[in-house]
């Protein structure tokens, strides 16, 4: 079993991180000061110079005690610095004319140093590599020797020299962030004590101040999410209301025609009965088509198979197998589209939009009345729209008219489930659609848009004559 990871702990790791990064940094910077004061001799000139002034009035007797009280005052300072494996200086005095007159052990036996020599970077005697520096007077010339440090034992004595502090700054760090957390953390316990109270059927807002402002939003993005899962549960209770109010009606006009059928003694009364069964199955076996539609549209988020169809083709199909109910209403339709319009779509859901917008109109206007259904697409967008002049909708009804089961005044057959239908699969293939009023006529105009470029789509569909 994976263990659940810290938020404390990630916090540690990233401070302890942090920490070292600043070790690493103040390291470097020390390492980089330390490399130019060497590069430019600042501590051997200075050195130089003041044992150059201590010998000014001093003989060849006396200067070389002078240089070696020097050397030992200035060797023993450096091992009480305390760095491991530091080496001493070492001195050469030489007077004007070049004659010896004080060398330092490590440089005992070996010839006088010369300009030349000193120049370079780093000098080399016997075998030991040191930076030198020479400073002269009139009567001296005072040569200061300082062994070369590695970069490994620099980078050392530099971390030694941070560590103590370090260790200090640690404890005095983590202590506040681990009360900052931990307080800070509290609020995010609380919320989590009043989640793990509720059961699935408390869906009312949370009465939680998480005091910080970094937290509220945690607080509104609960409370919506328990907002939309009231209304879905709402709408769940509707639509089984509805349903059920809905599937009632034929199936007790089935019990009655079936007790009349059973009970007809005329093969008039019979036939009668037999057509109200006939009539009151179809109404139920559209009503549940439409049900499982609508189930099957709610499942799918994004479509899962585009096709390339011909929406031409695709139309003429529908209109085709619609005649005979526009023909028996007594009501004319007709197809604005250019020849092809060939786009790649999710089948069913369109379908199901052609197919219930052709039935609403057709179902909704009286007879002599004119259906138009036009298709335009340039590029990837899509448009179709399907007006008529029979009724209409008054603003209020076309408010309402996408929601499960709502019919308006003087509504014909039909459950109030097609528009809904439409909006659904309208949703899946991420367009939009809209009922407008007939400008300046009466009906009613429904306009989907489809593709990539829906708001130009739409304005491209408001633009274009009809």
């Amino acid at each position: 079993m994976l263990k659940t990871a810290s938020l404390q702990g990630r916090l540690l790791r990233v401070l302890l991180a942090a920490i070292g990064l600043v070790t690493a940094v103040l390291v470097a910077m020390d390492y980089l000061d330390f490399k130019s004061s060497i590069s430019g001799r600042v501590a051997q000139r200075s050195a130089a110079e003041g044992l150059a002034e201590a010998l000014a009035d001093a003989d060849e007797t006396l200067a070389p005690a002078i240089v070696r009280a020097t050397e030992l005052q200035f060797n023993r300072s450096r091992r009480a610095a305390g760095l491991p494996d530091i080496e001493d200086l070492a001195f050469q005095l030489q007077a004007a004319d070049g004659r010896l007159v004080y060398a330092s052990s490590a440089l005992r036996g070996q010839a006088p140093l010369s300009p030349q020599q000193v120049s370079q970077d780093v000098v080399r005697v016997k075998g030991r590599a040191f930076w030198p520096w020479q400073h002269e007077t009139p009567r001296w010339r005072v040569t200061l020797l300082e062994p070369v440090v590695q970069d490994d034992l620099l980078l050392r004595w530099l971390g030694q020299g941070l560590l103590p502090s370090i260790l200090v700054a640690i404890p005095l760090l983590l202590l506040p962030l681990w009360w900052a957390v931990r307080t800070g953390l509290a609020p995010l316990r609380q919320l989590m004590e009043a989640l793990a109270r509720r059961d699935a059927a408390t869906l009312t807002p949370l009465q939680l101040d998480l005091r910080y402002a970094e937290l509220q939003p945690i607080v509104l993005a609960v409370n919506t999410l328990l907002a939309q899962a009231r209304k879905h549960v709402e709408q769940e209770r509707m639509l089984m209301h509805n349903t059920a109010h809905e599937l009632r009606t034929p199936l007790c006009v089935i019990a009655a025609q079936a007790h009349v059928l059973a009970a007809a003694t005329n093969a008039a009364d019979a036939d009668a009965a037999r057509q109200g069964v006939q009539r009151g199955v179809q109404r139920t076996s559209h009503l549940i088509e439409q049900l499982l539609t609508l189930a099957r549209l709610d499942a799918h988020q994004l479509p899962e198979a585009l096709e390339t169809v011909d929406l031409v083709a695709l139309c003429r199909l529908h209109l085709a197998d619609l005649t005979p109910l526009a023909d028996a209403r007594g009501i004319e339709v007709s197809l604005s589209s250019p020849e092809q319009l060939p786009a790649r779509v999710f089948v069913p859901a369109l379908r199901s939009i052609l197919d219930n917008l052709l039935r609403n109109a057709l179902n909704h206007c009286p007879t002599g009345s004119h259906v138009e259904v036009a298709l335009r697409g340039p590029n990837e967008r899509i448009c179709i729209e399907v007006q008529d002049d029979g009724p209409g909708m008054s603003d209020e009804e076309r408010e309402h008219a996408f929601e499960r089961f709502y019919r308006g005044r003087d509504a014909g057959p039909g459950s109030g489930l097609g528009l809904a239908i439409v909006r659904e699969a309208v949703r899946v293939m991420g367009g939009q659609v809209s009922l407008q009023a007939r400008e300046g006529a009466q009906g009613l105009r429904v306009v989907v848009t489809l593709g990539p470029g829906e708001r130009a789509a739409r304005k491209q569909c408001a633009r274009t004559p009809r």
